[in-house]
């Protein structure tokens, strides 16, 4: 795990008033202060999570009795993880060969919390996950305000085939170094989804709400769905916990 280090600090998160490219749910805007913690430079690699599921068990026996993702025989040419009968009884996975740096993908968020809570680590909080992106500029995008291209993100795209390894793409980092918080996939946070939340959001360290139906996924993903407007970095989607996709990965973060 490369982790970068995000100080702490105060932040506008959420939309402006005027921000008519953005849902209700990004709405009001409001001061948040963020204590200092870590980052995962990268989001979670295909060959990362095997290397979890090979130390801790199938992906239907390390998430406490959910299924933690699906490999590519079950998920179809979509997953670049592939599970392998050794003839013993016993599985083993292994990256699709040349995707081994690929973000791994068709993940619940069972799997990224078991995988995150085996690292030491943990899922990070909306809140957290919007600052790593934005930084204290209020900036529209992790590079800054100016358009997504294609040099800075991977977004807009007819074929999975576009998707990129996790260390690509530099010129679309954040202000913290921190690659692909914008478009490539999905990102579960640990945070569960009100719509209305921003109305009540503690200030210091927001934790989400205490209980909800879906959990709260950031930063738009590869489809040609997910347009310019979709991947700034204050637009929010949500899933149920059992969600999985093509189009959702995820990364952990570390207290200090």
């Amino acid at each position: 795990m490369v982790m970068r280090y995000v100080p702490g600090g105060s932040f506008m998160m959420g939309a402006a008033d005027n921000d008519f490219s953005a849902a209700p749910d990004e709405k009001p805007q409001h001061e948040v202060i963020i204590e200092p913690f870590y980052l995962d430079q990268f989001e979670v690699s295909v060959a990362q999570y095997a290397a979890f599921l090979n130390r801790v068990g199938t992906y239907k026996e390390a998430c406490e009795g959910n299924d933690c993702l699906h490999p590519r025989f079950e998920a179809g040419l979509t997953s670049y993880l592939l599970e392998e009968d050794q003839g013993d009884g016993s599985l083993f996975y292994i990256p699709l060969t040349g995707f081994a740096n690929y973000p791994i993908n068709h993940v619940s968020w069972h799997g990224a919390h078991a995988y995150c809570t085996a690292m030491a680590a943990r899922l990070p909080t909306e809140a957290e996950w919007e600052f790593a992106a934005r930084g204290e500029d209020g900036r529209i995008y992790p590079w800054g305000n100016e358009r997504p291209d294609e040099t800075r993100a991977v977004f807009n795209s007819n074929s999975y085939e576009d998707l990129k390894p996790v260390d690509a793409l530099p010129a679309g980092q954040s202000p913290f170094g921190i690659y692909a918080l914008a478009g490539s996939l999905w990102e579960w946070v640990n945070d569960w989804y009100n719509e209305d939340y921003y109305s009540e959001s503690p200030r210091f360290n927001p934790p989400g709400p205490e209980t909800g139906l879906t959990k709260v996924i950031r930063g738009g993903a590869w489809p040609n769905n997910n347009l310019a407007d979709r991947i700034r970095s204050t637009n929010r989607s949500h899933f149920t916990t059992d969600f999985i996709s093509a189009t959702v990965g995820f990364r952990c973060a570390q207290d200090p």
